[in-house]
């Protein structure tokens, strides 16, 4: 008496297995590139304001600008953080 493995009835089983584990490892891999890249984005645009700060104090600093122009800017950033939720 034969398995029915060796008839044929399971042909292909095996490979339908290993797709399957692929395909679970590649989303797996996806999700956690895709949060580490929105993680960086996030990370970037903070950096970007905190840079505006910077430039906004030392030109500050250096008198190109005056002190009501300097605190309307520092505003209008300190707003666009708040709007983003950072």
């Amino acid at each position: 008496m034969t398995s029915w493995h060796h008839q044929g009835l399971y042909m292909g089983m095996h490979w339908l297995w290993w797709i399957f584990w692929i395909a679970v490892i590649f989303v797996v891999l996806w999700a956690f590139l895709r949060l580490g890249t929105d993680e960086r984005s996030r990370r970037t645009e903070q950096d970007r304001r905190e840079a505006a700060e910077d430039v906004l104090r030392r030109r500050f600093s250096e008198g190109e600008l005056d002190e009501d122009e300097f605190l309307h800017r520092m505003r209008l950033i300190r707003e666009s953080r708040a709007s983003t939720g950072d």
